[in-house]
C-alpha cells in the first residue's frame, strides 16, 4: 500500500516535528522500519518533500519486502522510524490542512497481463495500463508492471479518501486493499 497526500503550508512544521525527534534537517527526509507479519518481512516508510512554496507532499507506504530491498544503500539506524513517532506524526498531521485527501495505490504480485496478441519479437513489454470505468467515469487505473522477471498489478483508485479521524489510519485503506486484491493474492496482505 502506498499513500500520498498534500499538506498545505506544512513543510516547516513537519521538518520541526521530526527535528524534535532527532532527525537532522540536513539529512534525507526519509524514515523507515522493518517488521514481520505472519513470518514475512515488511517495511513501513515515511518520506516528505517540498511541493511548492511552504507546502509539502507526504508519502507513506507499507511493502511486503525487507527494508534493504525497499531502500537499498540506506542504513536503518540513520533513518529509523519508531512506531510511537509514526502514531504521533499521524495525530499531528490530522490537525493540518490536507485539502485533497489521501491518494492510495495498491500493489500485488501478478502472473502478468493476459495479452490477446503477442508483441513483435524485438519488443519487451514493461507495463500495460487499463482504465476501469464505472458509469463512464474512470474509477481506477489498473497497471501491470514488471521489475526484472517479476510482474506486479498496481491498482490506483481515482477517488481519494479523507484523512481518517480515528486512531487507526490504516483500517479503511487496508479493507479497501483487501477488497481490491485479486483472488490469487488474498493470502498475502498488500
Amino acid at each position: 500500500m502506498h499513500f500520498n497526500f498534500h499538506v498545505s503550508g506544512g513543510l516547516e512544521e513537519i521538518d520541526a516535528f521530526w527535528e524534535e525527534r532527532g532527525l537532522d534537517r540536513s539529512k534525507e527526509r526519509l524514515l523507515f522500519a522493518g517488521y514481520s507479519r505472519n513470518g514475512h518481512p515488511h517495511t513501513v516508510y515515511l518520506n516528505w518533500a517540498r511541493s511548492h512554496d511552504e507546502c509539502c507532499d507526504v508519502y507513506l507506504g507499507i511493502e511486503a519486502r525487507r527494508p534493504s530491498r525497499v531502500w537499498p544503500g540506506r542504513v536503518l539506524k540513520a533513518h529509523r522510524l519508531r512506531e510511537s513517532d509514526l502514531r504521533e506524526f499521524l495525530k499531528f498531521i490530522r490537525q493540518k490542512d490536507v485539502p485533497w485527501g489521501i491518494h492510495a495505490r495498491y500493489i500485488y504480485p501478478s502472473p502478468g497481463p493476459a495479452i490477446p496478441a503477442r508483441p513483435p519479437s524485438n519488443t519487451r513489454l514493461r507495463s500495460l495500463s487499463f482504465e476501469v470505468l464505472e458509469e463512464e467515469r474512470t474509477a481506477a487505473i489498473l497497471t501491470f508492471g514488471r521489475q526484472g522477471e517479476q510482474w506486479f498489478m498496481i491498482v490506483e483508485p481515482t477517488t481519494r479518501f479523507p484523512f481518517p479521524k480515528g486512531n487507526n489510519f490504516f483500517r479503511e485503506p487496508f479493507e479497501t486493499g483487501c477488497a481490491l486484491s485479486p483472488p490469487a493474492s488474498t493470502e498475502q496482505t498488500p
